[in-house]
């Protein structure tokens, strides 16, 4: 598994998981959307607080800029932005009980609750965030 254990990954038989699939080997993908996936997912938040998530999200910018030298630091900072609109925009997994609502279960609504409480921390501290990411990449 590379990271993407996702709905569509997951075949189901009734209520038994059947096979997983998608066992291809990862491939790069957006620089804004690989550091926001590492790095602005909700539990972070929640296990971190702000100030230490952001602590925690510049280190691992810098690993991130450190690891490729030719990143364009625009694009490490915009993944601030891409994270937050991502939590904002995504449906998945939240839309699956739309479909099948016997799925919501405790475990989908905690992450849901915290998920949107991450979007909401990040849009309401991105001024900060930026400049103190903005400040550690020069």
């Amino acid at each position: 598994m590379h990271g993407d254990l996702a709905g569509p990954n997951v075949l189901l038989k009734n209520d038994v998981v059947a096979a997983l699939v998608d066992f291809g080997p990862p491939t790069p993908d957006y620089l804004a959307w690989e550091l926001m996936r590492l790095g602005c997912d909700p539990a972070s938040f929640q296990a971190n607080g702000v100030e230490r998530w952001r602590k925690g999200y510049t280190d691992l910018a810098l690993a991130y800029r450190d690891a490729n030298p030719t990143a364009p630091a625009d694009d490490i900072l915009s993944s601030l932005r891409v994270g937050c609109a991502a939590m904002l925009c995504s449906a998945f997994p939240l839309s699956a009980p739309v479909e099948r609502p016997h799925l919501v279960d405790a475990a989908l609504e905690s992450y849901a609750r915290a998920r949107h409480e991450a979007a909401l921390t990040l849009l309401e501290q991105m001024p900060a965030l930026e400049a103190a990411l903005h400040d550690a990449l020069r």
